[in-house]
C-alpha cells in the first residue's frame, strides 16, 4: 500500500505534467505564424558590408509555392557590437510578389544600398553617420521579413538576414617572404597563412613576421587614395615601415606587398612579405 501511495503521489503527478508540456509545446509550434498560415520566404542569411566597396547589397527571398502572397516587408534595425545596443526597427522596403507563388516557386532578386540601411534608423538619439566609413567594424544590420497574404494575413518569417560591418582587407591570406635577422644563422623564409583582422575601414592586424604566436602584432593601414601601407601599434616592440621599400596594396589582385622592421638587442629584424588572399 505504501508502495502504491508513493506511484499515485510523485509519479503520477510527474506523468501528468510531462503531457501537459508536451501537449503546450505542440500547440505552441501549431500556433507559430509560419507552421500555421504559410507566407513562408527564405532570404539570404548573412552578407558582409565591406566599407568603401558596396555599392549596394544584393540579396535573395525564396518563396515557395502555396498560398499567394501580395508582398514582402522587409524590416531592418542596427546593433552596437560593443555594448549590444539595438536602434529602433524601421520598414526599409517591399518586395511585390503578386501571389506569383501561386503556381511555382519564386525566387526574387533585390539589392540595398548604405542609404537605404541608414534610413530612419536611430541609435542613442543619433542617425548612423552618411560617411560609411565611421561605422564600427562588426556592428550589424538585421533584416526581418513580414508576408502580407492576399487574404490580408500578415505572417512574421524567422529567418533574418545579417550584414555585419566590415572591411574590404579582412580574411585569410597565404603569406611568404623572408625574415633577415642580425645573427648568423637565424635569417628565415616565411611561409603560412595568416588572418587579417579588420580594426576600421581602412585597418587590420597582422600578426608581424613569423611571431604572432610569440605575441606580436601590428596595425596596418591602408590609404584608400594612394593603396600605401603605413605601420602603426606593434606589440609588444615598435614596428616601423621600411624606408627603402614601398609597401602598398594591390587592388587589382587584392595582395599585400609589406616591408617592415624593429629594433632587437643586436640590430634591426627586416620582415618582407607577399600576401595573397585565399
Amino acid at each position: 500500500m505504501k508502495i502504491n501511495r508513493i506511484i499515485f503521489n510523485v509519479f503520477l503527478p510527474l506523468i501528468a505534467l510531462g503531457l501537459i508540456l508536451g501537449a503546450c509545446q505542440k500547440n505552441e509550434d501549431l500556433l507559430t505564424a509560419d507552421a500555421k498560415t504559410g507566407g513562408l520566404a527564405t532570404p539570404t542569411s548573412s552578407v558582409p558590408y565591406k566599407l568603401g566597396a558596396t555599392p549596394s547589397v544584393p540579396l535573395t527571398l525564396t518563396v515557395p509555392m502555396g498560398p499567394g502572397i501580395s508582398k514582402i516587408e522587409v524590416f531592418n534595425q542596427y546593433t552596437r557590437a560593443e555594448d549590444g545596443v539595438k536602434s529602433n526597427k524601421v520598414l526599409m522596403s517591399t518586395v511585390d510578389i503578386a501571389s506569383a507563388n501561386v503556381t511555382e516557386e519564386l525566387v526574387k532578386n533585390f539589392s540595398v544600398t548604405y542609404t537605404d540601411l541608414k534610413k530612419g534608423i536611430v541609435l542613442d538619439g543619433a542617425a548612423l553617420p552618411d560617411d560609411e566609413s565611421l561605422l564600427p567594424i562588426g556592428d550589424s544590420w538585421s533584416l526581418t521579413y513580414e508576408s502580407i497574404m492576399e487574404d490580408g494575413r500578415r505572417v512574421v518569417n524567422n529567418a533574418k538576414t545579417a550584414i555585419a560591418v566590415a572591411n574590404i582587407y579582412a580574411g585569410s591570406y597565404s603569406c611568404v617572404g623572408y625574415f633577415t635577422h642580425p645573427t648568423p644563422g637565424s635569417s628565415r623564409a616565411i611561409d603560412e597563412e595568416k588572418f587579417l583582422t579588420p580594426l576600421s575601414a581602412y585597418s587590420c592586424s597582422i600578426p608581424a613576421g613569423d611571431l604572432g604566436s610569440s605575441g606580436y602584432s601590428v596595425t596596418i593601414t591602408v590609404d584608400p587614395v594612394t593603396n600605401d601601407v603605413s605601420f602603426s601599434d606593434g606589440a609588444p616592440v615598435e614596428i616601423l615601415g621600411s624606408t627603402t621599400q614601398r609597401s602598398y596594396y594591390e587592388p587589382s589582385t587584392g595582395k599585400f606587398y609589406l616591408h617592415y622592421f624593429y629594433i632587437g638587442g643586436n640590430g634591426p629584424r627586416v620582415i618582407d612579405e607577399t600576401y595573397t588572399p585565399l
